[in-house]
This record gives structure tokens, sequence and C-alpha cells, in this order.
């Protein structure tokens, strides 16, 4: 059959569905000069997938063992591009990068416990004597010398599981100053 009687018979059974005259044309001519499979040849180079489950485990390790880690540093050690790594982290594994919920300070169940006696012993001398009570206080100016590095948001940013909360971080001395420093001066201008 000629290339133009195919394509006339591929019409006729397939309708809308039939491959254009010159893509018949194209296969006839290859099945003419040797071709004997409809298979599409190997190609050279790199194999079609590197979303391996081996892979996918490995990333995963990764990330349980270093939260902060890149995509750039996964794809390094697995030996795939950043865009396989990124594809593995974020669609196979259903991580998203965040930045931890900045929170006033992080306290153990020990500190907790006393910060609430010390605040219901201060309760209650200050139910005991409202008028005098701020007097008992005793305050004084303070010098601190404090080593500060601070890390970029890049850096502080963690690998966060859909199902899982958000991370927090406690604010640094410098932060908490100057937003103490704020509400003291909102403080004094109310007064």
């Amino acid at each position: 059959m000629t290339p133009s009687e195919i394509h006339k018979d591929m019409v006729r059974t397939l309708t809308d569905n039939a491959p254009s005259y010159a893509t018949v044309k194209r296969w006839a001519n290859e099945f003419q000069h040797g071709r004997e499979s409809v298979e599409d040849d190997p190609t050279p180079g790199r194999p079609p997938t590197t979303t391996t489950e081996d892979n996918i485990d490995l990333a995963l390790g990764m990330i349980m063992e270093v939260n902060r880690i890149s995509c750039r540093q996964i794809a390094e050690r697995l030996g795939i591009s950043n865009e396989r790594a990124d594809n593995i982290v974020k669609k196979e594994l259903g991580f998203s990068k965040v930045s931890a919920r900045w929170v006033l300070c992080l306290l153990t169940p020990e500190q907790k416990c006393t910060r609430c006696t010390l605040s219901m012993s201060n309760l209650e001398l200050f139910e005991a004597d409202e008028e005098n009570f701020l007097a008992r206080f005793i305050t004084m100016d303070e010098s601190w010398v404090h080593h500060y590095q601070p890390e970029t948001k890049e850096l502080s940013k963690w690998w966060k599981h859909t199902s899982s909360p958000t991370p927090k971080k406690a604010r640094s001395f410098l932060q908490l100053a100057r937003s103490q420093r704020q509400f003291l001066g909102i403080l004094k201008v109310s007064c």
C-alpha cells in the first residue's frame, strides 16, 4: 500500500483520531528502510527517571537526619539533578520548606512549672498589698555583651510534612530586647 492509501484507510477507521498524512508517510518510509518494530529505540544518556524507590528512601533518610538540608545537597549526595531532588522531596514525599514560627522563648517543663509557681506567689503578694506591690521590686540598668550571629531566613527553614505542626523557634535575645524596648516606649507614652 502507498502512504496515501494507508492514510485514507486510517481516516475511515479512526476518523478524528487518525494521524496526519506526514506522520503516516514518515512511518511508511522507516518501515521501507528496514525498521521492524513500532517501539521507540532506546536513547543514550541518562536513565528515563531517577525517581526510584531507593532514591526516595535515601532522601527521606537525609531529611529525617538533618531537617534543614537543601534540595541541592540532596541532589549532590544522590548524584541526581536538582529538579529531580526537588520533585522527590516535594511531590513524592509531600514535604514543604517552612520558616519556624517565632515564639517568645521555648521553656522546658521544669521552667514552665517554676514560672507558674513564681507567678502565683507574685499574684498572692499583689492581692495582699496592692498599693505597695511595685515598690518591693528592685530594678537596675544592666549592660550585656552578647555575641550574636544572625542566620539567614533561608538557612532557618525546615522541611515539614503537610500533616505535621509548624516548628517553633525561640526569639533571640536581641529581638526580645528590641520588642521590650518598643513595649516600654508605648507604655511611657500612654502613662
